[in-house]
């Protein structure tokens, strides 16, 4: 009888000892807020540098794992693990090239293989320069007038219509995500301004642009190279940008008994398309 008591007395005790033993505690993680981090509904652009931050707590906590998903589409992961940490506290900067909405996902496991997840649902934008990157080819047109004061001739005053001035423009990232760098190739001559965006268009400034103008007189051509200043906006549409705006400039005649001075002005049309 004395060893039936002992007996169950351990059992009591043992199932003492297991009704007092603590589940592990269940991890929980926030997002830190404040400024510069990222927020529910946030708009930014593609391959800009962003700023997430988490807050875990737990019990031996070993790994916090952000995904980023596109409509429920895996598209990149950033795991760290810890060495069983009672709390977590970390932020990192990441970047995003896919543009359209993303979910962003902060899970934390701990050596139970317990978790707890906190969401975001953001916005990623196409820069508004990046549309317009790359190189076109084609012919601006120009049409106005041209006006030329020779020795032993009248002035000359001539109305034009669609001269072709071939071209190679060439569009690069600026400094800022409204504006871009644009080389202007007329004539294998190239020079480089800062274009402004603005919506679908860039608003080009080109100063001292050489281009040679070719004009008959008398039976000879004459080619003199005119500095000009160019006043555009390119429209994008599609893979072509249309050209228009203004167009003035002035150079030096030197050929034969040919001598004076030539100068056109007037407006600039036409479209180049994308290589």
């Amino acid at each position: 009888m004395k060893k039936f008591t002992l007996f169950l007395a351990c059992c009591i005790g043992l199932m003492l000892f297991a009704s007092c033993k603590k589940d592990p505690i269940a991890p929980t993680i926030t997002l830190m807020q404040g400024e510069g981090y990222l927020t529910e509904n946030a708009h930014f652009y593609a391959e800009e540098e962003l700023l997430i931050g988490y807050v875990a707590t737990g019990e031996k906590l070993t790994m916090v794992e952000t995904t980023i998903k596109q409509n429920g589409e895996f598209i990149s992961s950033y795991p760290i693990t810890f060495d069983e940490q009672p709390s977590i506290s970390y932020s990192f900067n990441i970047r995003i090239g896919e543009t359209g909405p993303l979910t962003i996902t902060c899970t934390v496991t701990d050596a139970a293989e317990q978790t707890a997840s906190v969401s975001i649902n953001v916005f990623c934008e196409e820069k508004p320069n990046a549309k317009f990157l790359g190189e076109y080819q084609g012919n601006a047109l120009f049409s106005g007038t041209m006006e030329a004061s020779v020795t032993g001739m009248d002035p000359i005053q001539q109305e034009v219509t669609n001269i072709e001035m071939p071209t190679i423009l060439t569009i690069s990232e600026g400094e800022t995500m409204n504006e871009v760098v644009v080389t202007y190739k007329i004539n294998e001559q190239e020079s480089t301004a800062n274009g402004t965006v603005d919506g679908n268009k860039v608003n080009i400034v080109l100063a001292d642009v050489p281009y040679t103008f070719n004009y008959q007189m008398n039976g000879f051509t004459i080619s003199p190279t005119l500095v000009l200043n160019l006043n555009l906006v390119a429209t994008l549409v599609n893979n072509q940008l249309q050209l228009e705006g203004t167009c003035n400039g002035n150079g030096e005649i030197n050929l034969f008994v040919y001598n004076g001075t030539m100068s056109i002005y007037g407006n600039i049309g036409g479209s180049l398309t994308k290589e």
